[in-house]
């Protein structure tokens, strides 16, 4: 009797979260904008898959054909698997030369904010930025302050061309993005976000003749406080709180971020579609791989990690998300031979390195 209800209560199990890991497909195809519930699904992607395998495996070993309810729901998403991990198999690319080095880091500001723990972190980035001898560099959170760090200073030492926008002014710092590169820069742009304190700017640079045209964006965040972290993480913080007030918080900020992030995304889309250049978009998206965002800019543009990356390769390095939310994507004039995330500890995030040769020159 209790081994038919635990079966019954597992069978119960393997259906629900295969039907959740069937509805984490569905929120690359919804635009948050319209519904968003999807998203928060999406995002559970990695955890709904990792259940779903320990189930399949679970079902083989008791020789039950019951398997089959993991795997199907498995097989239908199979195509986002390649976003999460790649394989090392044939993956050795050989190239004469490389045409480009592009660096995208979000660097939480410098560490320049009076609460952070530990010394402003620009000089080690921008030292770090110099060693590496990158072509093009981009930049989220930039942010400088006239007493400590200045737009003058990090263009002296970096020795590069410079497309700075500020997303916030004040009288004594600002806050934005930046593109540094080492090729001329011959137009520049801006992508303005209304009601967000992100945005997504653009910088067209000469090589070699042709001229490419490099975005770099900061989409929108959850925005989620120390006190949401806190009801989601410490049981006795939510002994201690209103629960209903707490998870309406949360959700709301969830609502507020996955609606923005879309619109944010339709616009770059718009932008995207009327150039005539080839693109390298490099950005912190704040999103999945399994993600609306995701789909549409992958949709007009290639993943440099599926082309160049090996094994699974995550961006943040605070506790969530654990998975990949920084990007570089490019037109299909690219070839990226290389893809990889140093792990080196100057901000929240870790950088993502991309190597390209231009298709057209390859030997």
């Amino acid at each position: 009797m209790i081994r038919k209800i635990l079966h019954n209560l597992l069978l119960i199990g393997n259906i629900f979260f295969a039907l959740g890991l069937l509805a984490s497909y569905l929120s690359v195809y919804v635009s948050p904008a319209d519904f968003w519930l999807p998203a928060i699904v999406g995002l559970l992607y990695p955890f709904l898959l990792i259940i779903n395998i320990g189930y399949f495996v679970y079902w083989v070993f008791r020789w039950r054909w019951l398997f089959a309810i993991s795997l199907i729901a498995i097989v239908l998403g199979v195509n986002h698997l390649n976003a999460f991990i790649q394989l090392p198999f044939g993956r050795a690319k050989k190239v004469a030369r490389v045409d480009l080095k592009v660096l995208s880091y979000n660097v939480n500001l410098f560490k320049l904010y009076s609460w952070a723990k530990g010394d402003p972190t620009y000089g080690s980035i921008l030292n770090y930025i110099n060693k590496e001898n990158f072509d093009v560099v981009c930049l989220q959170e930039f942010y400088v302050r006239s007493d400590k760090f200045t737009e003058a200073q990090a263009r002296r030492m970096l020795g590069m061309n410079s497309h700075v926008e500020y997303i916030l002014k004040r009288k004594q710092s600002a806050y934005g993005l930046a593109i540094f590169s080492k090729y001329p820069i011959v137009d520049t742009g801006e992508i303005l976000f209304e009601n967000s304190f992100n945005s997504c700017i653009y910088a067209d640079i000469l090589v070699a003749g042709d001229t490419v045209r490099v975005y770099n964006n900061h989409l929108q965040s959850l925005r989620l406080k120390e006190r949401n972290f806190n009801f989601l993480l410490k049981s006795e913080f939510r002994n201690e709180s209103n629960k209903y007030n707490e998870l309406k918080d949360i959700l709301t900020r969830m609502h507020n971020a996955f609606e923005k992030r879309a619109q944010q995304v339709d616009k770059i889309v718009k932008h995207i579609d009327g150039c005539k250049y080839p693109i390298i978009l490099c950005g912190d998206f704040n999103d999945s791989p399994v993600s609306y965002t995701y789909k549409e800019l992958t949709h007009r543009l290639n993943d440099s990690f599926k082309e160049g990356g090996v094994g699974f390769v995550y961006t943040y390095a605070g506790l969530w998300p654990s998975y990949r939310i920084d990007y570089i994507l490019h037109s299909p004039s690219f070839e990226a031979v290389n893809f990889y995330s140093p792990r080196i500890n100057y901000s929240d995030h870790y950088p993502v390195v991309a190597k390209y040769v231009f298709r057209k020159r390859r030997n």
